[in-house]
């Protein structure tokens, strides 16, 4: 099992950074690798909103399906793939306010089932892309509060 976990500070309100994360269209301006999305039904995710993805991460091509398994409005949303779905794939995302204008976002993958000899090139890019896509959320956010006042 590959688990990887990452946080940063982020100087917007808890609420608008939940509602970033849960346009899961928008997530190829923040998580690389991304070439295809397809969220059911459209709009922002809520329990049960299937979400497939394809590209290439750390390396390896993918392609998964998953459902909002967790869902708390501006808290927690937890993205996974079906239990017997290989490799079983988790993404969690726990939003934790900080003061009326910033937050700290707290992400978690979990990866089961990957090949043996995979794994450790998988832990690797894994742990470095997890970083970098929060930080690149920060910037995409910032982006777009500026260009929104």
């Amino acid at each position: 099992m590959i688990e990887s976990e990452h946080s940063t500070a982020l100087d917007h309100p808890a609420a608008t950074v939940f509602a970033f994360l849960t346009d899961l269209e928008a997530r190829s301006t923040w998580i690389t690798g991304i070439q295809d999305i397809r969220v059911t039904p459209h709009g922002p995710a809520r329990p049960g909103t299937s979400y497939f993805e394809s590209g290439k991460f750390s390396g390896f091509k993918s392609e998964k399906t998953m459902r909002v398994t967790q869902y708390e409005q501006d808290r927690q949303l937890t993205l996974e793939t079906a239990g017997d779905a290989k490799p079983f794939y988790r993404m969690s995302y726990r939003v934790e306010p900080v003061s009326s204008g910033a937050c700290r976002v707290h992400s978690r993958v979990e990866i089961g089932g990957a090949p043996k000899a995979a794994e450790l090139f998988m832990r690797k890019g894994v742990n470095k892309s997890l970083q970098e896509d929060l930080e690149r959320l920060g910037s995409v956010l910032a982006s777009w509060a500026a260009s929104a006042s």
